[in-house]
Order: structure tokens, then sequence, then C-alpha cells
């Protein structure tokens, strides 16, 4: 059973399996939005292209006893490192506290696991999104679209919304956000208001999380991006994020001209700032699912409160 093992034992595992993965987590933000293959070549550089023994390629340790910078040739490392890994580590020891350490009594293990599991990579994969988006202003398909898959083909087998209700969840999401403001809001003004990642991360979502999740992601969402790009507003200070180092801005990015039919959508704004809108999804999606349905009550009984 779930609760016969000692909890220290279960949190232990689930902090170092989380870690572990968040490893792969940042190569594949760092790869897949140039189109490179997570598994050749191996662990590198990102600066001089070395190789990287696996004794300095332990999560978080290896960025504190280098000092947060390359063995090789001394470069700094980026701080997405540690925080990504970070990241991954925790929400696999909230996972395991959620499913294993705190399972109804009579809960199978394996039962127990597999829940632990398929919501880790959920989670992975909008860890992943979140830092693509912030940095590139876009959501690789290489996570919504096998993320929903799995999230539609595990949701009999895992606690959640049920199978129907995931299906609803999916597929009421992504034509939600792609009629109304990806296609619709470009016919009227010229612009979309949101991209096709954030329908298709809005997909996957649903398929984990149901109508009710992927209706508090949209919105709970949307309220915490507006007050983080009013912030921006007012201070003065852009959510654009910075072309990468290894592809500089070209003469050819211009905002104002009409969009490729082939390219991808242009960013999303709020005013004038671009705001990537990726990192709010996610941040509602792990907010409904830690905290559940008790939230997504408050949220709606208070927001009914405000208007009425």
């Amino acid at each position: 059973m779930a609760t016969d093992l000692a909890p220290p034992l279960v949190l232990g595992l689930g902090f170092a399996f989380g870690a572990i993965w968040g490893s792969f987590f940042n190569v594949a933000i760092y790869r897949w939005p140039r189109d490179m293959s997570v598994v050749v070549p191996p662990s590198h550089c990102p600066s001089c292209g070395a190789r990287v023994p696996a004794y300095l390629n332990l999560p978080i340790l290896s960025y504190l006893l280098l000092r947060g910078r390359t063995a090789c040739c001394g470069k700094p490392l980026s701080v997405r490192y540690p925080l990504v890994e970070l990241a991954s580590a925790a929400m696999c020891t909230v996972l395991a506290q959620q499913f294993v350490v705190g399972a109804e009594p009579g809960t199978a293990l394996l039962d127990a696991c597999v829940a632990v599991l398929c919501y880790f990579w959920f989670c992975g994969g909008l860890l992943i999104a979140t830092f693509v988006d912030l940095e590139r202003m876009e959501i690789p398909d290489e996570v919504s679209l096998p993320g929903a898959a799995l999230g539609l083909a595990t949701a009999a087998i895992r606690p959640g919304p049920g199978a129907a209700d995931a299906a609803l969840g999916a597929g009421g999401a992504y034509l939600f956000i792609q009629l109304l403001f990806v296609w619709g809001y470009e016919r009227l003004t010229g612009r979309r208001g949101m991209g096709e990642g954030d329908a298709k991360l809005l997909l996957m979502i649903g398929a984990f999380l149901g109508w009710r999740g992927a209706l508090f992601a949209l919105f709970a969402g949307a309220m915490q991006g507006l007050v983080v790009a009013v912030i921006g507003l007012v201070s003065g200070k852009t959510l654009t994020p910075e072309p990468p180092a290894d592809e500089p801005a070209s003469a050819d990015d211009d905002d104002d001209a009409p969009p490729d039919a082939d390219s991808e959508p242009p960013p999303r704004y709020l005013g004038h700032i671009k705001v990537p809108f990726g990192p709010f999804l996610a941040l509602g999606a792990l907010e409904y699912l830690f905290f559940g349905d008790r939230l997504f009550e408050l949220w709606f009984t208070t927001t009914a409160r405000v208007f009425s």
C-alpha cells in the first residue's frame, strides 16, 4: 500500500527524481526551440562545446560546486539551470506528498506511483513551456501535443476529471482560444490576441485537469498576467524577452510588418507591452492542480461577489 512507506523516504526519492529530470528539462528548454535533438549530442558546454562529464552533471550541486561557471572554459552559467532543477524537484516532492504520503488508506502503491508520474510529466511540460516562452515568446509543440495525448490516454487510470471531462476540457479549451483569441481577434484587429502555442498549451492543460481546470488556468492566468503587465507598464520595463545570444535580433524583426502566413504569430500585447502568456497559463494550472476544487470555488465565489 502507498501509506506503508515512510514519508521521509518517499519525499526524498521524489526530490531526487525530480531534480534528475530537471536536468533533462533544461536540455529541452535549450534545444527544442532550436530544432535540436535532446539525445544527440550528449550534454555539452553551451559556450565552447566541450562534453560535460557525468560527475559534473549533478543536478543543483554541480552549479553550486562550480560557483555558477563552466568547468571547461570558465564561462558563466545561466541561473536558469539550478532554478529549473530545483523547481522540478520541488514539484515532484509535492506530488509525492499529495498522491503517496497523503493517499487514501487502501490505495495501492502502483496506482499512487502512476498518478505521481503522470502529473509530474504534466508539471515538467508546464515548466519547459514557461521558460521557453519567457526566453523566446513561443511554446514548443513538443511539449503541448504529446502532453495532451498523454493526458487523454491516462485520464481513466489516474485521479482526476475522468476521460469525458478531460476530452471536453482539452477540445473546448483549444477551440475557445483558437476561434476567439487567435483567428477571431486577428480578423477584427489585424493582430492575434494570443498565439497558437497558447491554445495548444491550454489543450494539454484541459486534457489533464478537465474543463474546470482549463477554465481556472485561463482566467487566473489572465488576471495574474494583467497584474504583472500593469506593473511593467508603470515601471517602464518591457516583458519582451531579449534575443538569445546565439540568435541576435535582425533588421527584419519588425513588429509592424504583416505576418507571413507560414511564420509564427506575432507576440501578444497589452497596450505596447508584449506579454508571454504561457507562464501565466502554467501558473494557473499548477495552482489548480495543487489546491484543487477549493481554489476554483473560492475564485469564482469572490468574483461573483465583486460583480454582484
